[in-house]
């Protein structure tokens, strides 16, 4: 499968709008590598380019410190893990249910009887890694 061929695919629309709707820290979802798309059987994994303040901001934490250094040097930050980008000590507590809910509405749609069978991916997405780009630091935080 092609990069074109995913990015056409309804199912791959549906899933994207649906994950930067229901959650609107998600700012991308794509896939990076072309080589990605194909490396697993059954499942592709999907990148997330997130707004880490709004994250924190719309679920009452903050933003772990390194990751607002690496932004105010003008580095993206990636992590495989949502729970990375949680400053607060019960971290992985508080990204749980976010990453239950995020897998939940994927495979709600996956699942979907209203996604006709010839509109289907004919593989599962799943969440790959999060990323924050230094375009999410506030402009409060930029000097």
């Amino acid at each position: 499968m092609t990069r074109e061929q995913l990015e056409n695919n309804y199912e791959y629309k549906v899933t994207k709008k649906a994950l930067m709707r229901e959650f609107p820290f998600v700012k991308d979802v794509f896939v990076k590598d072309d080589n990605d798309i194909d490396k697993w059987r059954s499942t592709v994994y999907l990148d997330l380019i997130i707004d880490p303040f709004s994250f924190a901001h719309q679920y009452g934490f903050r933003v772990w410190g390194p990751i607002i250094k690496a932004l105010k040097r003008g580095e993206p930050y990636m992590s495989p893990y949502l729970s990375l980008f949680i400053g607060d000590d019960d971290r992985v507590e508080l990204a749980s249910p976010v990453n239950k809910a995020m897998e939940e509405l994927m495979d709600g749609v996956h699942k979907s009887p209203a996604i006709p069978h010839e509109l289907k991916l004919g593989k599962t997405l799943k969440l790959g890694s999060y990323t924050a780009t230094p375009s999410s630091l506030p402009t409060n935080m930029t000097d």
